[in-house]
């Protein structure tokens, strides 16, 4: 009986044994062109799960990510908020020898309208090398790479000293109060002994089929979203009233418009540019972003430099009216005006400061303003483990690469888990050119299938060099 059982034993082990050996390649790690066929695969399956929000309904994407966990075998838990909003958490435990890596993504996606979209939002149609739909980049991508990374780790038997987190939260695109923000408030426990957090943040540089930079997302603008209400009498629209609600919105929101902030250089952006400056050689650029606080004060470089959109959201608190709501009926001079406005503080800047500033720029008493969303601005340090594997990683396969401490002019979910003390990165591994982007919160949102395979590839070989356990064979 003994000896059956010892059998019975041995033969489980070799079949578990084969199992493994089927998901490594010849030099004992993963396979990575089969990990990259599943991922492709994943994420087309992931993007027709429609997580629009609102509502969200991220609790059809928890359960999708719970079904797999529950076959590989993986610790995991679903955390609802509110019905539907659904968030999975799974956790492959190591010797705990070092402190734990979150890898977080969100599961909502903003509203597709198919009208303007040449595929559909969430058909996960693969044409032309890109896989198109509604969170292709933001943000079922990286999750889906994510996902694949643990899937890789738990398959290969890779002895871990940190335990790995997948975190797919619900509600970021709203801001994160009913997904991150409600875990970190109602189940700290679930992620406290963690050390770093991946997250989305930042990009990379790519044009020509070149690698620019990498970037390295260290710290964020944050939201300062305001509502602004006004209420009047209503009236006949053939007796113009220059008092009226909507009259008195419309020339809010032209004072509003017309506002210029003041211009402020804060050290984390101050780096960013100076990073960046050596790429333009001996031009103009490299002049004003080596010095970016001179530059300003150089009306030719001041010109140069905020003529960029981009340069000048990172150079100033912004202000941009987002939603409107003033009346349904022609000829109606409606009681009621509404309006939303998406402003964006640099690091730094309190709310209630900019809040008073905008009263004085709209100076009417009479508009009630409100605060939607706002919350301080945190920052993660460059020195540590994290950053160490991610660079590390990456100049093993290109000596020459460049890294940039960026700045990212929206925000993110990372701010929950830097106000608990998590060193917290935006990292992209993919590599996308500049064109592909246009998708973001746009129409055909669409991601090089080539870039998701291998940039699931370099995720792994990154986590690997930052959690496996020191005995453990390198990621090839």
């Amino acid at each position: 009986m003994v000896r059956r059982i010892f059998l019975l034993v041995l033969i489980l082990a070799l079949v578990a044994s084969e199992a493994a050996l089927a998901q490594t390649d010849s030099r004992g790690g993963p396979d990575f062109k089969k990990a990259g066929d599943e991922a492709v695969a994943l994420l087309a399956d992931y993007i027709r799960i429609d997580t629009t929000n609102p509502p969200g309904n991220e609790s059809l994407a928890a359960r999708f990510f719970a079904g797999i966990l529950e076959k590989e075998g993986i610790e995991y838990k679903v955390f609802q908020s509110a019905p539907g909003r659904g968030t999975i958490y799974a956790r492959l435990k190591g010797s705990g020898r070092k402190r734990p890596l979150i890898m977080l993504n969100h599961l909502d996606v903003v509203e597709a309208d198919k009208r303007f979209w040449s595929a559909a939002p969430f058909g996960g149609e693969i044409r032309g090398g890109y896989l198109y739909g509604r969170g292709a980049l933001d943000m079922k991508s990286l999750g889906a790479a994510q996902f694949m990374v643990m899937l890789m780790l738990k398959r290969a038997g890779v002895a871990l000293d940190r335990d790995v987190i997948f975190l797919g939260t619900a509600d970021e695109e709203a801001g994160g109060r009913e997904g991150a923000g409600w875990l970190v408030r109602n189940h700290p426990e679930s992620i406290r002994d963690a050390e770093f957090l991946i997250n989305e943040g930042s990009s990379n540089s790519v044009s020509g089929g070149r690698v620019n930079y990498y970037g390295i997302g260290l710290t964020e603008k944050t939201p300062c979203w305001l509502r602004l209400t006004i209420k009047s009498a209503a009236g006949h629209g053939s007796i113009p009233r220059s008092e009226s609600a909507p009259s008195r919105m419309l020339r809010a929101l032209g004072k509003l418009e017309a506002y210029e902030t003041r211009l402020i250089v804060t050290p984390a952006v101050a780096r960013y540019f100076k990073s960046i400056a050596p790429l333009h050689g001996n031009s103009e650029w490299r002049r004003a972003y080596s010095d970016i606080a001179a530059a300003l004060n150089d009306p030719r470089l001041r010109s140069l430099v905020l003529a960029s959109a981009s340069n000048a959201a990172l150079l100033r608190n912004t202000i941009q009216p987002t939603v409107v709501h003033i009346g349904n009926k022609t000829n109606v001079i409606a009681p009621l005006a509404v309006a939303e406005i998406d402003c964006r503080l640099l690091p730094g800047q309190k709310p209630e400061d900019f809040i008073a500033e905008i009263k004085k720029v709209i100076n009417d008493p009479g508009i009630e303003i409100e605060t939607i969303l706002a919350f301080s601005a945190t920052e993660s340090p460059v020195d540590t483990d994290l950053y160490q594997a991610i660079t590390s990683v990456i100049k093993g396969e290109d000596p020459s690469a460049r890294f940039v401490p960026t700045v990212l002019a929206g925000f993110t979910d990372s701010h929950f888990f830097r106000e608990m003390g998590i060193t917290s990165y935006g990292f992209s591994p993919f590599l996308i050119p500049a064109e592909d982007f246009s998708g973001v919160h746009g129409n055909d949102e669409r991601i090089p299938v080539e870039s998701l395979r291998e940039g699931t590839k370099l995720l792994y070989r990154i986590v690997h060099r930052l959690c496996a356990a020191q005995s453990a064979p390198a990621a090839q």
